[in-house]
């Protein structure tokens, strides 16, 4: 399966097809069966205003189909997923006042979870906006001494190269424009199948990538993500 995931992000390109196709072919299914959740039981003024709309409707069926993909190829990671998608509906869809700020919601996290999507749940019919997908998670290493839970940290997000240094003894770095190097697994904590998904990124001929993870406060150079807390590693370019 990682395999082939890996494949997939290689040669994943969006394919423009009209938004209104989709939309179109939507309002032809009934609104109550077309929502990633039970319309009747609908409790919330954004459940309500989703299934009272069929394009809405119809885009809350396909994030539904893609957190259902996004788990079988971060299965990994699924805590991290789980806690990354209610942040989502919290703080992004469930904070919308009206249909095109949830249209727009939507697409946006459609877009971020386009890079995990095995082929056959991987949209054809809908152009999604240009954001960063999403293409691997690093889940908290299973070691908890070494990894430490219960430290305090801080967010921290950086940008650049991703790196095999484990000749050196690093580990895996991601290495920023400047030349500086931020752990992202060390040598010592090295593990499958992330190891294996990072040799595959380090590999992609002039890629970059954005980390957002957390860095222990310990840590004043933040020269390492917290082995103990997820840390999420979108592709940036090319």
């Amino acid at each position: 399966m990682l395999e082939s995931s890996i494949r997939f992000l290689n040669s994943l390109r969006r394919m423009p097809v009209a938004l209104g196709l989709v939309l179109t072919l939507s309002t032809q299914a009934p609104v109550a069966t077309a929502a990633s959740f039970p319309c009747a039981q609908a409790q919330s003024r954004v459940e309500k205003l989703i299934c009272s709309s069929p394009a809405l409707s119809a885009l809350d069926d396909a994030l539904g189909r893609y957190y259902a993909g996004a788990r079988v190829a971060l299965q990994h990671a699924q805590t991290c997923l789980a806690a990354d998608q209610r942040a989502w509906l919290r703080t992004v869809r469930d904070a919308c006042t009206g249909a095109a700020c949830l249209n727009t919601a939507y697409l946006n996290r459609l877009a971020v979870l386009h890079g995990v999507q095995p082929g056959v749940t991987a949209l054809r019919q809908l152009e999604l906006p240009a954001k960063p997908p999403l293409v691997w998670i690093v889940a908290p290493a299973s070691d908890e001494v070494a990894a430490p839970r219960n430290q305090a940290t801080r967010a921290w997000v950086a940008q650049g190269s991703i790196v095999d240094d484990l000749a050196a003894g690093d580990g895996f770095v991601l290495q920023q424009r400047d030349g500086r190097k931020i752990v992202i697994m060390s040598a010592m904590l090295h593990e499958s199948p992330t190891a294996e998904a990072l040799v595959s990124l380090a590999r992609m001929p002039g890629a970059s990538f954005e980390i957002r993870g957390r860095v222990y406060l310990a840590d004043k150079q933040a020269d390492a993500f917290a082995a103990g807390q997820c840390a999420f590693v979108y592709r940036i370019s090319p």
